[in-house]
């Protein structure tokens, strides 16, 4: 068996397309490997026609698109605002998610519970939830219900608090490992012919685009080596999220004027351990806001494997930088106590919390010092500098979509949206598994990497003894990690525990296994024995960071 090269996505890809943004001009250039910048990569490649290139800072998904509520959802809560444009648009791209990836987006249905003294009657909430789901034409199963008898909600959705329960509607949406799906629209971009790279960034110290006839010229550093060289493209689009005002402030354009907002952008999640035993997902209305006299807002209790819960979100203003963003204790504090109000007899205290996280959304400022929901914004400044503003996990593909047929016409190049169509690496076709791998092990490999089940099923052709669990890791196996370096451009420790492996949100957020990884990577002849301690080090400096206010994990 053979690898198939045209997959390979790692450290040597990286470098030789470091080459190519140093010596070749490009049509359009994409700052930012979030969501909606691998959209539009994806976009651009699919379409034909655009010689087109992205890099990002950090790591893929290394900012919001790593820190959702791992949910693809129209927003149920947007029809209390009445934005329906919003929700429509959201339900039509959760269908075509399910169609293109269906090894990662995963139908869900949702129980938005209903107390005594919440702000919505159940009856206007029954009415609310046939709407939503009018909105969707997938299964016929998916039909919103609503069920009035605690018992039969409690056999649902768990052992929640039943005194004053009204009644519960059950609408659905989906989930999906928000960092994964980042990573699979990326790699699809790769094999469609885009020039992808990771740990490059924009120097902001010399953000001005030299405007000629050819385009612009963006200069850049490649995080990891140090080196500063410049790439040439006739377009430059930011879609760096809620980094994006740092571009636009650098932008010789530039009028004084700030297009995002961070009041109440930042959201945190907490991992606890499993709260509900069967497959729903709970929503239910907030406390702690009426107590002040706020509007209540709507938490999520979300099963994020067999043995964790997810719990989120919040709603606040980040003190810290961006690139530091950590749940507060105030924030897990306010979780826990509306966790244990719907949950009281799991009685989660700060002991109890597994893991924790934290992001910030895109939110799009507004004259009046509000923001704009989870709208997007295409905006092109005076310079011709193509900026994305807002949006979410769901609608990316839209999002890139409308971009892209702004690109299009500029330049004057043929238009061929085929994003809606073209199935994302979901691993159909997929060779039958080796003997050495375990029926579960093969399956959960096929929906997790699609059709790059194929690349570890040849590793461990190639070696049996790869199809061993990974020490302190054994969810994985360790074909799965020489995979990650070598099929998904993992550059380090953090990559690899935090975003391709998700590591890092489970019991012990991988500090153990961290490194039993690195060395093995050194046996395989990837890592320098100088490299580990360093990995090592940083990986669990980045996890102290992250618990600095919760006193979990690490001491």
């Amino acid at each position: 068996m053979r690898l198939d090269m045209s997959t390979e996505f790692s450290a040597r890809t990286r470098a030789h397309n470091i080459k190519r943004l140093t010596s070749e001009p490009f049509d359009v250039l994409v700052i930012g490997g979030g969501i909606v910048g691998a959209g539009l990569i994806r976009d651009l490649a699919l379409n034909g026609h655009f010689k087109a290139a992205l890099i990002e800072k950090g790591d893929f998904s290394n900012g919001t698109s790593s820190a959702t509520s791992q949910l693809i959802h129209g927003g149920f809560r947007y029809l209390i605002k009445r934005d329906f444009s919003l929700i429509k648009e959201a339900r039509r791209e959760r269908e075509t998610l399910l169609r293109i990836a269906p090894n990662l987006v995963k139908p869900l249905p949702i129980a938005i519970l209903n107390y005594k003294g919440d702000p919505y009657p159940l009856s206007g909430m029954q009415i609310a939830a046939r709407y939503y789901n009018h909105l969707s034409k997938t299964d016929g199963a998916e039909r919103a219900c609503s069920y009035r008898d605690a018992a039969q909600i409690q056999r649902l959705v768990g052992p929640i608090e039943t005194n004053s329960l009204k009644g519960c509607v059950v609408v659905w949406d989906s989930m999906v490992d928000d960092a994964r799906l980042t990573l699979l629209t990326l790699k699809d971009a790769h094999q469609h012919g885009a020039v992808i790279t990771n740990y490059v960034r924009f120097l902001e110290s010399d953000a001005q685009y030299n405007s000629s006839s050819s385009g612009y010229t963006v200069r850049v550093e490649d995080a990891i080596s140090g080196e500063q060289f410049e790439i040439a493209a006739r377009k430059v689009v930011s879609a760096t999220g809620p980094w994006t005002d740092r571009l636009w402030e650098k932008d010789s354009a530039y009028n004084g004027v700030p297009r995002l907002t961070t009041r109440k952008a930042k959201g945190i999640h907490i991992l606890l351990p499993r709260l509900n035993p069967n497959r729903y997902g709970i929503a239910a209305f907030t406390r702690s806001e009426k107590r002040k006299k706020e509007k209540p807002r709507i938490v999520f209790t979300l099963s994020y494997d067999a043995e964790l819960s997810a719990v989120g979100t919040t709603e606040s203003d980040p003190g810290e930088d961006l690139d530091a963003v950590r749940p507060s204790s105030d924030e897990v504090d306010y979780l826990l106590a509306e966790t244990a109000r719907i949950f009281p007899t799991a009685a989660a205290n700060r002991r109890d919390v597994v893991s924790a996280y934290a992001g910030v959304r895109p939110l799009i400022a507004s004259k009046n010092g509000g923001f704009v929901s989870r709208e997007h914004l295409i905006a092109e400044s005076d310079s011709g500098v193509m900026y994305i503003y807002g949006g979410k996990l769901t609608t990316h593909r839209q999002i890139a979509e409308e971009a892209v047929n702004y690109i299009a016409e500029e330049l004057q190049r043929p238009r061929h949206c085929k994003t809606g169509t073209n199935p994302l690496l979901n691993g159909e076709g997929s060779t039958r598994k080796n003997d050495a791998l375990a029926d579960a092990d093969w399956e959960r490999i096929v929906q997790r990497y699609g059709a790059g089940a194929d690349a570890i099923l040849t590793f461990i052709h190639r070696d049996p003894s790869l199809a061993e669990p990974m020490p302190e890791a054994s969810t994985f196996l360790k074909a799965e990690v020489l995979y990650a370096f070598w099929g998904e451009m993992a550059m380090t420790l953090d990559d690899l525990l935090w975003r391709r492996m998700r590591i890092g949100l489970t019991a012990g957020q991988g500090v153990d296994a961290a490194p039993k990884i690195a060395q093995f990577l050194v046996e395989r002849g990837h890592w320098d024995k100088a490299k580990v301690s360093a990995e090592v080090n940083a990986y669990r400096q980045h996890i102290l960071d992250l618990n600095a206010e919760l006193k979990i994990g690490l001491s």
